[in-house]
C-alpha cells in the first residue's frame, strides 16, 4: 500500500469529496456518466488538507523536476493548486485553457510562457486525459518541453494512460483510484456497490454507454 495515496484519499474521503452513485449515475465533464465523482475542490476550503496537498504536489516536483523553469495550472479546476505550488517553488506560473478563449485576446497561455521553457503541469485529477492532453499540445506548440504532469487524484483508467505514454510526458499522482477501493468498505459502502465499481473501472466507456 502506498502510505501517501492512503493518507490523500482518506483526507479526500473525511471531507466527502467523493460522490458514489450507482443507481443515479453522475457526468463527467466529457459527458460520461460514471458510479463516482470527486469534487476535489473541497480541498481548498480546509487549510490543513490545502497545506498538506501544496507541500506533497510541490514535494513530487521539487524531487523529480528540479530543473522546471515554470509551473502551469490547467483551467480552471487547477488553477488554484497550481498557484501553491509555484509559490512554494518560487516558479514563475501560468495557466492553461484545454482550448483557446473565444473573447478577449482569445489566449489559451494566460501569462509569459517562453520558447525553451522546462513546464510541469499541474492537474487536479486525471480521469480520460482529455484536458491535460491538450495541454501538453498547447505548451509544446508554445515552443516549451513538458517534463510531467502531477495531479491530487489518478483514476487509473488504461484508455488515460496509453494516451500519456503516446505523448512521451509522465503523469504522477498523490492519490489512486485502487486505494479509493481499499478504504470504501471501511466508509458503510455494500458489496453491491463495490461490484458496480469494479465493473465501471474495467470498461468505463461501455459501462456509460449502458447507462445514458
Amino acid at each position: 500500500m502506498n502510505e501517501l495515496s492512503h493518507m490523500v484519499v482518506e483526507k479526500l474521503l473525511q471531507l466527502r469529496s467523493f460522490q458514489i452513485q450507482i443507481h443515479n449515475p453522475l457526468t463527467w465533464g466529457n459527458g460520461w456518466k460514471a458510479p463516482v465523482y470527486l469534487d476535489d475542490r473541497k480541498i481548498l476550503s480546509y487549510t490543513k488538507a490545502r497545506n498538506f496537498v501544496k507541500l506533497e504536489l510541490g514535494r513530487l516536483v521539487a524531487e523529480l523536476y528540479p530543473d522546471a523553469d515554470v509551473i502551469a495550472g490547467i483551467a480552471t479546476n487547477a488553477v488554484a493548486h497550481g498557484v501553491l505550488v509555484a509559490e512554494q517553488l518560487a516558479l514563475p506560473f501560468v495557466y492553461v485553457y484545454p482550448t483557446p478563449k473565444n473573447h478577449g485576446l482569445e489566449n489559451q497561455i494566460e501569462g509569459d510562457l517562453r520558447p525553451r521553457q522546462k513546464v510541469v503541469i499541474i492537474e487536479n485529477q486525471v480521469n480520460v486525459g482529455k484536458n491535460a492532453l491538450s495541454v501538453i499540445d498547447a505548451i509544446r506548440s508554445a515552443g516549451c518541453t513538458v517534463l510531467g504532469v502531477v495531479t491530487i487524484f489518478d483514476y487509473q483508467l488504461r484508455l488515460a494512460h496509453e494516451k500519456f505514454n503516446e505523448a512521451g510526458v509522465p503523469l504522477l499522482s498523490l492519490a489512486q483510484y485502487d486505494e479509493l477501493e481499499r478504504q470504501l468498505p471501511q466508509y458503510g459502502y455494500d458489496e453491491e456497490t463495490m461490484a458496480c465499481l469494479k465493473e465501471w473501472h474495467a470498461d468505463p466507456a461501455a459501462w456509460a454507454k449502458k447507462h445514458k
